[in-house]
């Protein structure tokens, strides 16, 4: 076996070593703070990042870095994440995508990538650079009990593109939000303050986009509402919103212990949050210069 594949076969044992020490633990909220500064990487490679450089704030590649005018300092030590290799089912030959591109590329015509492996791509945070056009994200902060300009609006629109109508109602249970499959509704409290209301509406909009009212049913209550509040946790990070409150049950339980849940439920909390946030118009500037999800 080659040294490149004994490589990536231990980024793989550390990805399930780390997802073992979700479960084991309570780390899931120190994970979350790490997908929600980088909401187009996987799961996978985001549990990488909080692995190896928790306190990371912006990462690209080498040559990413350069092309905004930073330079990757020598010495310094790179992340490693996994990106895949494709290639072009019309075509003869095999060609490996860039080496800060995560995702395949859309399919176009008739052109189609197939995955046909993964590789080791490095990424280094901003402050193993110098240079002075990328600044790091400013951290969260809550003015007044205000929500950032146009977050509700942008949350309400996508209410509404799911098919739900959305209200702001009295709710005789004392619960901030509602969520009503059946009737196809969303409810959030009237006496909430613009930013709690907000953050209520991210979970909400969470349960609407990941879920189909069948989970409580199913006797997955626990688990749905740990998705809904992760990726209202991190909408509410990406758009500025204080995030300090939020608790999540301790991991072990609404697994049940197994490993695979907790994979499955983190990628299924980067997918949804993905899908807002990209709709909201709420992602980095500089996202495009960051990988996608593997």
């Amino acid at each position: 076996m080659s040294e490149k594949n004994d490589k990536v076969e231990q980024l793989q044992a550390d990805i399930e070593q780390g997802v073992a020490e979700l479960v084991e633990g309570e780390d899931w909220k120190r994970w979350l703070r790490v997908a929600a500064k980088f909401p187009r990487y996987s799961f996978r490679n985001t549990l990488l990042i909080q692995l190896q450089r928790p306190d990371s704030t912006v990462v690209m590649g080498y040559r990413a870095w350069q092309a905004l005018g930073h330079q990757v300092r020598k010495g310094e030590k790179a992340i490693s994440i996994l990106a895949p290799c494709t290639y072009k089912t019309n075509r003869n030959e095999d060609k490996d995508e860039d080496e800060d591109q995560e995702d395949p590329p859309t399919q176009t015509g008739k052109a189609r990538r197939v995955l046909r492996g993964f590789r080791i791509a490095h990424v280094f945070d901003i402050s193993a650079t110098d240079g002075h056009t990328v600044k790091p994200p400013p951290s969260p902060a809550l003015l007044d009990g205000d929500a950032p300009a146009g977050l509700w609006d942008a949350l309400a629109a996508h209410v509404t593109a799911e098919g739900f109508t959305l209200t702001r109602a009295p709710i005789p249970s004392g619960v901030n939000g509602t969520t009503n499959f059946a009737t196809r509704t969303v409810t959030v409290a009237d006496h909430l303050s613009p930013a709690q209301a907000a953050k209520t509406l991210a979970h909400e909009l969470a349960h609407a986009v990941c879920h189909t009212g069948m989970e409580y049913a199913m006797g997955c209550r626990g688990r749905a509402e740990v998705e809904a509040e992760s990726v209202a946790f991190i909408i509410c990070q990406a758009a500025g919103l204080a995030t300090a409150a939020y608790s999540f049950r301790y991991v072990a339980g609404w697994s049940g212990g197994d490993p695979k849940i907790v994979k499955a439920t983190a990628e299924r909390v980067v997918e949804c949050a993905r899908e807002i946030l990209d709709r909201a118009g709420l992602l980095d500037p500089q996202a495009h210069q960051q990988a996608e999800a593997a």
